[in-house]
């Protein structure tokens, strides 16, 4: 196939039927924030495919047992569902502090995920929350991978996101560092899952990301949560297992002093918003001197 060719399938069906009659290479656009802001250029050949028209494709379903998010479903109506606010709330956040307003309103959560871009702001909530993908792969056959065995040189769209309800504890929290207050890339972004009863935590899983290539779970800092009773001694035991995490992540780097301090306050501010808290109180005070 010479030059580019673009099309835009209605549906599941036709989009599939692209899949089969296609012989060069696809590539695939919804929100398209790469493309038109970030300037990136549009491939040489082979076809684009559009879809942002597939009915289907853009869904969100909180109402009993796994999540389930359509690959075209845009940030912006992550940050507004209230279902999501309900069972979820960490990613609502993410989505919320992601990019502007224009670029929530284009952006879709298959494109954040497929992007992979190491400092990405739903990708940390994700990985916590144990996502796996719905794909479809180069044959037109579905198959569902982890979204941390996710590679996107690999050539498969993601049609949706599911998130178990086996990994949806009660307890949740995004927090992000940035140069600015607005439109802000992340330097630094944390999400924390939790189950906490009679002031004690019980199962814990944190990622963050912009620690490496892509985000890390951080099991040092879970389990200086884990089973732990909410006191300054917990929260400082954390903070050094956050600060052990960065070194061991980006050890000899430039940042890495800077993202040992900076790892300190976002944590607190972690467990202060995943249970209600402010982070002036002086539990958290406490635990910071």
């Amino acid at each position: 196939m010479e030059g580019l060719s673009v099309a835009a399938p209605a549906d599941m069906s036709q989009l599939r039927a692209l899949f089969a009659a296609t012989e060069g290479p696809m590539t695939f656009i919804a929100g398209g924030t790469d493309m038109l802001i970030a300037r990136r250029p549009p491939p040489a050949g082979g076809l684009l495919i559009d879809l942002s028209r597939i009915a289907g494709m853009a869904f969100i379903s909180t109402d009993s047992g796994d999540i389930r998010i359509g690959g075209a479903t845009t940030v912006a109506a992550i940050a507004a569902d209230h279902g999501l606010r309900a069972r979820l709330p960490a990613l609502a956040e993410a989505a919320a502090q992601c990019g502007s307003v224009q670029i929530r309103n284009r952006a879709t959560i298959g494109g954040n995920i497929a992007n992979a871009a190491p400092a990405a702001d739903l990708l940390p909530v994700l990985v916590a929350a144990g996502a796996r993908l719905e794909c479809i792969g180069r044959d037109g056959a579905s198959c569902e991978l982890a979204i941390c065995g996710y590679a996107p040189d690999r050539g498969h769209l993601i049609a949706e996101v599911i998130l178990p309800r086996s990994g949806l504890l009660p307890r949740s929290a995004f927090v992000k560092l940035g140069p600015r207050q607005d439109l802000s890339i992340s330097r630094l972004n944390i999400a924390l899952l939790a189950e906490f009863r009679d002031d004690h935590f019980g199962n814990v899983r944190i990622a963050a990301g912009a620690l490496g290539p892509r985000p890390l779970r951080l099991p040092l800092a879970e389990a200086a949560l884990v089973g732990k009773e909410l006191a300054p001694a917990t929260l400082r035991d954390f903070l050094s297992a956050l600060t052990a995490e960065v070194d061991a992540a980006i050890p000899g780097r430039g940042s890495q002093a800077y993202k040992r301090r900076a790892i300190a306050g976002l944590g607190l501010n972690l467990v202060a918003q995943a249970l209600g808290l402010s982070p002036r109180e002086h539990l958290f005070e406490d635990a910071a001197r």
